[in-house]
């Protein structure tokens, strides 16, 4: 192996791991919260109570028009300072953050834009989501596609388009890095570490654009499924009397459960709050869905034997703006949902929508990436450099590097593709530097 700067710095690292774990717990507990909001959105027109719950209905009505236009746009912010990110990860119990990693997530940003060529409620991927002939929206040429993540600035830090059934990737790993505190110039090295034949991984670390072809990806992961003998997973579908039950038991939960108050308008944007007591919440939740469990698709995880428990016994509630009628914005403290909080602590984030959403137009002179390509790129970002295509290597499920992990035994694999994590996606993660415990926790945590 060449002498060279210890490559860890490139994979996910464990000194801005305290923040990603402080956030996981908080955003746990999110889930009822932004279950009920959907559910309760989606549903409350057609409630029998909705004409006497006039701050609930406008929420209905707002969130119905997201799917008239062609268009949409979502991004999801964090709107904690660097100095409310220190104090909440300190009052949740876990080490504070550094001050880089708080200055880097702070105003950090997650915009997903969409188009198409008609309403977005009229497109089959996403009118028949959940069906059995479900439409992969990957592959449909009318649908365009953009997944931004961005610095407070507005810089993209990672972009990823869809155009004409294509993929085009583009991250700036130096910033990445710079966010956490760490070398940036171990992407010249790796990069520079790289054989010739790995153009498209060095693009990928030299900032640069990549193309891959969605549809000889997913031909490629056909033909895969063909040589191992079996055949590809059918999408998890539920069926429609099942479904219903869920949806009525549901909305019965949520009349009886949140609440809505009108706090004005100002400039034109209506301010309403949508609260919930979030532990009765998630306990009748549970009792509700229990007894339709074993309806859901065998594909889904296995119903939990019990609710959860780390979720606070107090009301928690998210503030709803509209304007014109439609949905604009929803804001969030995650510090709500901590166990203790001190007054004073907060967390917020901010979920935005715009109907409209910019052009996504494909990059030009963007590298093209094989299926071979990708594979090959991401084993050797996850080796640090190091060429991945020892095939003995590979047979023998021993890395061609040095991981901060112990390699994963069989009896390991097999528990984790029980819990749903593929052979091939939990081997990646152990070349990552992620062990057995590890995944694991990823698994317990979705």
């Amino acid at each position: 192996m060449r002498d060279r700067p210890d490559p860890v710095s490139i994979r996910p690292c464990h000194r801005s791991s305290t923040i990603n774990t402080a956030i996981r717990k908080a955003a746990r507990g999110t889930l009822p919260v932004a279950v009920t909001a959907s559910v309760l959105a989606a549903g409350l027109a057609a409630c029998g109570t909705a004409e006497q719950l006039s701050a609930g209905q406008k929420v209905s009505k707002a969130f119905g028009k997201v799917g008239d236009g062609t268009s949409a746009t979502f991004t999801l912010s964090v709107d904690a300072t660097p100095e409310q990110i220190v104090a909440f990860t300190k009052a949740t119990g876990d080490e504070a953050v550094d001050e880089q990693s708080a200055k880097g997530t702070s105003g950090l940003s997650i915009s997903v834009a969409v188009s198409a060529d008609k309403p977005l409620k009229d497109v089959d991927a996403f009118k028949n989501a959940g069906a059995k002939d479900q439409k992969d929206v990957t592959l449909d040429k009318s649908v365009r596609i953009s997944y931004r993540i961005a610095d407070k600035k507005g810089t993209p830090l990672l972009e990823y388009r869809q155009v004409d059934a294509k993929g085009y990737l583009h991250v700036d790993m130096k910033s990445v890095l710079k966010l956490t505190g760490q070398d940036a110039s171990e992407v010249d090295t790796v990069a520079k570490d790289l054989p010739a034949d790995m153009a498209p991984a060095k693009a990928v670390l030299n900032g640069k654009w990549v193309s891959l072809d969605l549809q000889e990806l997913a031909d490629e992961a056909k033909k895969d499924d063909g040589a191992k003998g079996g055949k590809p997973e059918a999408v998890p579908s539920v069926d429609p009397q099942a479904g219903q039950e869920l949806f009525d038991s549901l909305k019965d939960v949520f009349n009886r459960t949140v609440t809505f108050e009108d706090k004005g308008k100002q400039d034109g944007t209506e301010h309403l709050w949508m609260s919930a007591p979030a532990r009765q919440a998630v306990d009748e939740l549970y009792k509700a869905v229990k007894p339709l469990s074993a309806k859901f698709p065998q594909q889904f995880k296995k119903f939990p034997a019990e609710a959860p428990t780390d979720v606070p016994d107090r009301k928690v509630g998210v503030d709803l703006y509209l304007k014109d009628g439609a949905f604009d914005s929803a804001t969030f403290d995650l510090a709500q949902l901590a166990e203790k909080i001190e007054p004073g602590v907060n967390f917020p984030v901010k979920l935005a929508f715009k109907q409209e959403a910019p052009k996504v137009e494909a990059p030009a002179d963007a590298t093209k990436m094989t299926s071979e390509d990708v594979v090959k790129t991401f084993l050797a970002l996850a080796a640090g450099g190091e060429d991945p295509s020892a095939a003995d290597h590979a047979a023998s499920g021993v890395p061609p590097f040095t991981t901060d992990a112990a390699p994963l035994t069989d009896a390991q694999l097999k528990q984790l593709t029980a819990l749903g994590v593929p052979e091939a996606q939990a081997r990646a993660f152990n070349k990552m530097g992620l062990g057995f415990e590890d995944i694991k926790a990823m698994t317990e945590e979705k």
